[in-house]
């Protein structure tokens, strides 16, 4: 996995490096702190991934004139681009994604991290060349839905939630309780108890809703949430990912985000 890493702060850089030693898989990570010496690098090796930095104040120029010119190159293939970022505008966010960029992660976010950046690049690199969804296994797709939201390789209770949500999907009945029919199931897969599958799920759910931009959670997880916990209970984000692929409807959104949420309130029980 080769990994362009586009930043001015010599103490960031020195974060990335030092990630890099720990990482269970391999990667190679070059940096510059500046275009030209970007563009260089671009020209001259193949980059499948940029992590780019969008305020170079001690460069010459800044990330966002990075995405026009890099746009106006028309390299092909086009590298997955990453911004990382401590500006938290909805427009200038808006208007990153509008030039080219893939992905935003927030320096601001509680849980961010380099770690967590080369884990969720991990995820993208490792499926960038499997087919798409609807010749995918259930599992894939389940992987891939989470993952659209912004749940990582590296957060724990991922795996029990795609378990958790094939399980549902695969049920032949109308009322399924996560407690009886579900947790179990996962706790014997995994030899765990079932409180401890119940909270690395709610965990995983928690650090997703933290480190994720508004934007995408709003785009890919459109339904209302409570108010003051600020992210859906393991229940609401199970069966709704389960209701989106059983109604055959994983590539896009509900059109009818109310109507689905009740359906699930009202005829699935914990």
């Amino acid at each position: 996995m080769k990994i362009l890493l586009i930043e001015d702060d010599k103490a960031h850089c020195e974060k990335y490096k030092e990630s890099v030693k720990y990482l269970p898989y391999p990667v190679e990570l070059s940096i510059v702190n500046g275009l030209k010496d970007a563009f260089k690098h671009i020209e001259k090796e193949p980059t499948g991934i940029i992590l780019l930095d969008l305020e170079l104040h001690d460069s010459d120029g800044d990330g966002v004139l990075f995405l026009q010119k890099l746009r106006d190159m028309k390299i092909t293939p086009k590298p997955y681009i990453i911004v990382i970022t401590s500006n938290r505008s909805i427009e200038t966010q808006a208007m990153v994604r509008e030039y080219g960029a893939d992905y935003i992660f927030s320096k601001a976010k509680k849980d961010y991290s380099p770690r967590l950046v080369f884990d969720f690049a991990h995820c993208y690199f490792s499926r960038e060349d499997k087919a798409e969804p609807e010749s995918m296994s259930l599992e894939d797709i389940v992987t891939h839905e989470l993952e659209k939201i912004g749940f990582t390789c590296g957060v724990v209770g991922k795996n029990y939630l795609v378990l958790a949500i094939t399980t549902v999907v695969h049920a032949n009945k109308n009322h399924i309780s996560l407690k009886r029919d579900v947790y179990p199931i996962i706790a014997r897969e995994f030899k765990k108890s079932d409180e401890s599958i119940e909270k690395a799920m709610r965990t995983a759910i928690l650090k997703t809703w933290r480190i994720t931009d508004l934007e995408t959670l709003q785009k890919n997880y459109p339904v209302n949430i409570d108010y003051d916990t600020g992210y859906p209970t393991n229940k609401e984000l199970i069966f709704y990912i389960a209701e989106k692929i059983k109604r055959g409807s994983a590539a896009t959104p509900f059109a009818d985000n109310v109507t689905t949420t009740h359906h699930l309130h009202t005829t699935l029980r914990q």
